[in-house]
């Protein structure tokens, strides 16, 4: 089984929904079979490390999409050209890769080539990525997780990652007992009424320069945000999510966690 093999589901209806109304659905198809094949070859340079620890050692990917006909060019471009590099990186965190620091993902088009796409593997960013994955663009502060109903292992947590998964066990395997996913904020199971009622994919939370999205995961008792007296349900499976702000009581299931972003004193 892929470690991209249920981030790549969600990854995949958003970018169908996308293309098909773009495009339309014959495109579609075809492009989602290239986007496919994409993030298989990006997985296969994934590195295992000390205690079963994922990394992605390359900080930044070329990607080459190579067609003969310039309109089919321009699909590929606005298609791919501004999805790619967020796809990839969302499958790749989902995966509990870690990513070196100003990682980017470029794509070009190209009338000539061996196959429909090629991608080049660098170590080193691009002067721009690294300008923007720095100091400048996080919070001066990473905001944390307070658990104000339901039974967590830690009664707080840090928004330290780029990604943090929320959901009911540490870590969940597939049938050939590999990791497929690990959450950063673990419910327990069984610990608590309200727990039983988060899914072990709930939801996670991205970090977009001084910003944090939250996001479902499919869950199946839903994400919802509370704040200034109306609750915000968060689409299963958008890829945007909700932006979260300070005071935001997040709701999984029964289960609820307050974002908070203010220093402790």
């Amino acid at each position: 089984m892929s470690l991209f093999s249920e981030i790549e589901k969600t990854i995949e209806r958003g970018f169908r929904k996308w293309t098909e109304r773009m495009f339309g659905p014959a495109e579609a198809d075809d492009l989602i079979s290239l986007h496919r094949a994409i993030l298989e070859e990006v997985e296969t340079h994934v590195e295992t490390v000390a205690r079963g620890q994922r990394v992605f050692p390359y900080a930044r990917l070329a990607v080459t999409l190579v067609a003969a006909d310039p309109g089919r060019r321009a699909v590929l471009e606005s298609a791919f050209g501004e999805r790619l590099n967020s796809d990839i990186v969302e499958a790749l965190t989902a995966a509990g890769c870690e990513l070196p620091k100003g990682f980017t993902v470029e794509v070009t088009t190209a009338e000539t080539g061996d196959r429909t796409f090629q991608i080049e593997y660098s170590t080193k960013p691009t002067e721009t990525s690294a300008a923007v994955a720095g100091p400048a663009a996080e919070p001066a502060v990473p905001a944390r997780l307070v658990v104000a109903k339901g039974r967590a292992v830690e009664p707080e947590y840090t928004l330290e990652k780029v990604r943090t998964n929320l959901g009911r066990m540490a870590e969940l395997m597939d049938t050939d007992q590999r990791v497929t996913r690990r959450n950063d904020v673990v419910f327990e199971e069984g610990g608590d009424e309200a727990n039983g009622t988060v899914s072990r994919r709930h939801a996670h939370i991205k970090r977009e320069g001084p910003d944090y999205r939250i996001c479902d995961d499919g869950s199946e008792f839903g994400t919802r945000v509370f704040r200034d007296g109306r609750s915000i349900d968060v689409p299963s499976g958008n890829r945007r999510g909700e932006k979260l702000r300070p005071g935001d009581e997040i709701y999984l299931g029964r289960a609820c966690l307050r974002f908070e972003t203010e220093p402790r004193p």
